[in-house]
């Protein structure tokens, strides 16, 4: 964990925090095992209880993840704050991290992500991604959050343990809407949004659209047997009416008349 994001971090805290220092806080770091550092320091407050999760147990870990798409240990808008650095690059599939952040927000609650824009290949245990500005407001668009800062160190500062290399892009971003209020273009009642997101997901989801299209399908050729069998009725409860008799009684008349001219 490199000077500068040790910086962004407090100067997360300091403004958007300080003023909470007297209130109960369920803080969660995401990535939190301490390589070379962690945030840990920055969120000791008597009344906040920072709780660091990551895939693998180790210094500062509390709880490691049995997913790292569906964080079932987590309940939903039971989140003050979840802070993450330097762990958005090594995470294959993040659009799907994003959504699990958002679900276990509560509502108003802050995320704070710190991600490098640039900076050396470094696979912990792969190294996937580079954050922009457009790219974090992107992304917390897609999970439904409202951006309040997002930001790129462009220029190299004052620091010398290696922090500019990595050039860092900060979001800092609001739940404040429930995402189910968003209108989705397709449907996921059967299936999470983790699921859909991920390979093994699509197949899952295709194999639901083909079954749905099926179902669908056999429900028109049902309507169209059930509209053949009532014209067949139709036309055999007319056929015995007392008009179609008189109907056929009237043209018997009438082809009489025309082939005796």
């Amino acid at each position: 964990m490199h000077k500068s994001s040790i910086d962004k971090m407090r100067y997360f805290m300091e403004k958007y925090l300080q003023n909470k220092c007297a209130k109960k806080l369920y803080i969660v770091d995401l990535g939190s095992q301490n390589i070379g550092g962690s945030y840990k320091s920055i969120f000791n407050k008597p009344e906040w209880k920072y709780i660091g999760i990551d895939l693998e147990e180790g210094d500062n870990v509390d709880i490691v993840l049995e997913n790292a798409y569906n964080w079932s240990e987590i309940e939903s808008n039971s989140v003050d704050v979840l802070v993450s650095g330097q762990t958005f690059e090594h995470i294959e599939f993040f659009w799907i991290t994003i959504l699990e952040i958002q679900r276990i927000l509560k509502q108003n609650g802050l995320c704070c992500l710190i991600a490098p824009s640039s900076g050396y290949e470094h696979r912990y245990p792969v190294d996937c991604w580079r954050f922009y500005p457009d790219g974090m407001k992107a992304l917390a668009k897609f999970a439904n959050l409202e951006v309040l800062e997002a930001l790129t160190q462009w220029n190299d500062e004052n620091y010398d343990d290696g922090s500019n290399v990595w050039h860092d892009t900060m979001l800092i971003a609001q739940k404040t809407a429930p995402l189910e209020n968003e209108s989705i273009e397709f449907s996921v009642s059967k299936l999470r949004c983790h699921e859909i997101l991920t390979p093994k997901g699509q197949v899952k989801f295709y194999k639901k659209e083909l079954f749905d299209c099926r179902s669908q399908l056999q429900e028109v050729l049902n309507k169209l047997n059930l509209l053949e069998v009532q014209h067949a009725n139709m036309l055999e409860t007319i056929e015995k009416s007392f008009f179609w008799k008189l109907r056929n009684q009237w043209f018997k008349i009438k082809n009489y008349f025309v082939s005796s001219k």
